[in-house]
């Protein structure tokens, strides 16, 4: 085991050795013996503690994980410990004390990584706290009041980051599973529960789908029109969160099915608009209105070949401001929206167009020409 800066700004001396000042009788001497590998390293990183540096293992009995992000300084304190044969002792064989570089001090203690620790009740609340969309940086600074300073929290932000990582991918391998048993829950509440998942090879979302039963009863009623939506990803599993959404009779919106992808192809597509159609009364929908996502256009051509597919214009028109030119967007926002919003007819519409495009200079604009010729959806 050795001991040195885990910190670039360790000062190197000169040729100068640094002795670090630590009682007697928890300072390591040749000839010490402990029941396991564990125990020496505790009761040396515990000097290390009190003299001011961090240390780290080489178990040449295991292998070694591969450490990021520290920084060498070349020092050479450490003590090396042998496990003779027919013995159950572990017995220091040699103690360099001296090190290259003055102490950390007592207030940088708690950056050094063979000191810093998670302990179990903060293990808990950080999941209490992830369970409620806390963002990490918050949880730190809860942490940082609790233990009266960020020097007495025992680990620092990074940890906890790592920790989370940790977590999470345990619970990503069993991630089908869960939300299997979850789903099952609720079709036992009400036999309507409709869902669908599907995994990847190593038990993983690939995809799944599901409606429950005032969702499937609503559609009967109001599933003429619906608007499909691809906007939202989750952050922790980058997945596609996809609503299928309707509109009652009191104008309300209402959530009709629901799905996670983790792809957004036309295939993913289809098998979700096919689950839609298995699960939901009537079959198809009248009319659908999405985005301009090629894939999802040539997926609703193949899984609903008898519906409208018409384009959202809340999406084409927030993308006026993008695609025109700063100044004839400034100057003629105004006109594009009466001609979007105050027609009544095609004829109307396209004589509108033609006025503000001329006066704007745009008439060869190739992303206005094209959403023109797309008009009729």
């Amino acid at each position: 085991m050795s001991g040195g800066s885990e910190s670039d700004d360790s000062v190197t001396a000169n040729g100068r050795v640094y002795i670090p000042e630590v009682r007697n009788e928890e300072t390591p001497a040749v000839g010490m013996k402990f029941d396991s590998l564990d125990l020496v390293y505790n009761f040396y990183n515990r000097y290390a503690f009190l003299a001011g540096f961090g240390v780290y293992r080489n178990d040449e009995t295991r292998e070694r994980k591969r450490q990021r992000g520290i920084s060498r300084c070349n020092c050479k304190a450490k003590i090396v410990v042998v496990k003779t044969h027919g013995s159950k002792k572990y017995t220091i064989s040699l103690f360099a004390e001296g090190h290259n570089h003055k102490m950390t001090p007592s207030g940088r203690m708690h950056l050094l990584r063979s000191h810093r620790r998670i302990s179990d009740s903060t293990k808990v609340l950080t999941k209490q706290l992830g369970s409620v969309n806390i963002p990490i940086n918050q949880k730190v600074s809860i942490f940082e009041v609790q233990s009266g300073g960020m020097d007495k929290i025992g680990f620092i932000k990074k940890d906890i980051y790592n920790l989370e990582c940790s977590v999470n991918g345990k619970l990503r391998n069993h991630d089908v599973e869960l939300v299997t048993e979850y789903f099952m829950a609720e079709q036992k509440k009400n036999e309507a529960f409709y869902f669908k998942i599907e995994g990847d090879g190593d038990n993983r979302f690939s995809r799944c789908f599901w409606a429950d039963a005032t969702s499937r009863r609503a559609y009967g009623f109001y599933g003429d029109v619906v608007v499909f939506d691809t906007t939202f990803n989750t952050n922790r599993y980058d997945l596609t969160f996809a609503p299928m959404l309707g509109v009652n009779n009191h104008g309300q919106t209402i959530v009709l099915a629901c799905a996670f992808l983790s792809k957004e192809t036309t295939e993913s597509f289809i098998w979700m608009f096919e689950e839609f159609k298995k699960a939901m009364p009537g079959g198809e929908p009248k009319t659908i209105i999405t985005d301009q996502d090629a894939a999802m256009s040539r997926a609703i051509s193949i899984a609903f070949p008898t519906t409208f597919h018409r384009l959202c214009i809340w999406h084409i028109t927030s993308k006026f401001s993008v695609k025109l030119p700063h100044s004839a967007y400034k100057e003629y926002w105004g006109e594009f929206q009466k001609a979007i919003w105050d027609t009544d007819n095609k004829d109307e519409f396209d004589a509108k167009w033609n006025i503000v495009v001329t006066k704007a200079g745009l008439t060869d604009h190739p992303w206005l020409s094209s959403m023109f010729d797309l008009r009729e959806s």
